[in-house]
């Protein structure tokens, strides 16, 4: 691959919010690099609010998840991968969860058996903890939720 080509990798991110949109959900993965908002690859022919709500199952166990609006997709390329994410970001909403809890990631993929400690976090600590941008659409939240 050349260095000006770059491929395209769909991507969706869920922002899971509770307490009236006060706390964000965020999971620490093992590495230690820093919060992270559930988030995966999209698969072929897959819708990308499908796979928000299948990759929330996978990296935090969370089954009774329902997608409650689209918030932005944009293009992120990768800083040191000659790849460009296409992320697609929604809102989700959660019927239950504990403070916190530890998963082990399911579905196959890299992170396949990592263990996940998911908790939540202050929406407005989120946006500058959340590593690779991952919070750059979270006012977005506040102004769905103010209206």
């Amino acid at each position: 691959m050349s260095e000006g080509r770059r491929r395209v990798v769909e991507k969706a991110y869920a922002y899971v919010t509770r307490r009236d949109g006060a706390e964000l959900l965020v999971f620490e993965p093992p590495s230690g690099e820093g919060p992270e908002v559930p988030k995966g690859g999209i698969e072929p022919g897959e819708d990308p609010a499908e796979a928000v709500v299948r990759e929330l199952r996978e990296e935090t166990g969370l089954a009774d998840a329902e997608v409650v609006a689209a918030v932005a997709t944009d293009e992120w390329p990768h800083p040191s991968k000659p790849k460009t994410y296409r992320r697609h970001f929604f809102h989700v909403a959660v019927a239950d969860a504990p403070d916190e809890w530890v998963h082990e990631v399911t579905g196959g993929g890299e992170d396949d058996g990592l263990r996940y400690t998911c908790h939540w976090m202050g929406s407005e600590d989120a946006g500058d903890a959340l590593i690779r941008e991952q919070g750059a659409y979270l006012d977005a939240l506040d102004a769905r939720e103010d209206a």
